[in-house]
């Protein structure tokens, strides 16, 4: 590819994502309805006809945003996920990434959430299915490690797809429950540590442990 070619791309490149960016913080801002093509245009300095001949409209603009986002979450996992070669790790890593991410992001997975759903929206016609598709390819690669996990004897021999059901759907149901709290602004921290303990070690207590804990009650109480 030549030179002048090669720049036109990394030029068009760079106008997709600053545009994509721009609408993000807008859409965040007022929402999907009260957002305006042309109050992106303005902020993101593009002429209105510009943007249209990058995205053909509101909802297309709209869907790719998100798309962008999926696409952020998914390279963010994987690579955490590579960097470490323990079965164990990787699940700590996954934990981490997968919530730390939707923790940074959740001004704008509010909107999302609360707009998903409305009927003159109709998400499902501006989210290609290669969106969900790259999601799910992120939750068969944890399946695999789980899997893994299982043939290792590190995990109990359970079905690995409802395992990862289990922590993709707890991760999201604390991000939403982030949405409502006056501490959202906090780190995750304490809940990742949570999350990770209870699906790496359980919430209950060894028997082991159990017997010592009584027998130690047994002895400051005393006779």
């Amino acid at each position: 590819m030549s030179e002048p070619n090669t720049r036109r791309k990394r030029e068009h490149e760079q106008h997709i994502k600053h545009i994509l960016d721009t609408a993000e913080s807008i859409f965040a801002e007022h929402g999907f309805f009260r957002t305006t093509m042309r109050q992106i245009a303005l902020k993101a300095e593009f002429a209105l006809g510009t943007i249209y001949s990058y995205f053909g409209s509101k909802k297309q603009l709209y869907g790719k945003v998100i798309e962008a986002k999926v696409d952020e979450l998914v390279a963010l996992v994987t690579r955490e996920m590579a960097d470490v070669p323990s079965v164990q790790g990787q699940i700590e890593k996954f934990i981490q990434a997968k919530m730390t991410f939707l923790h940074n992001n959740l001004t704008f997975f509010r909107l999302y959430l609360a707009e998903v759903n409305v009927p003159q929206l109709d998400i499902s016609n501006i989210l290609p299915k290669k969106v969900r598709e790259k999601y799910d390819s992120m939750l068969f690669n944890l399946r695999g490690v789980i899997g893994r996990g299982i043939e290792e004897g590190l995990f109990k021999p359970m079905d690995a797809r409802v395992i990862v059901k289990a922590i993709d759907g707890l991760t999201n149901a604390l991000a939403l429950s982030w949405l409502g709290s006056a501490e959202a602004h906090l780190s995750p921290e304490a809940d990742i540590r949570n999350v990770t303990e209870l699906f790496l070690h359980g919430a209950l207590i060894s028997q082991e442990s159990t017997k010592n804990l009584s027998n130690r009650k047994e002895i400051n109480n005393g006779p």
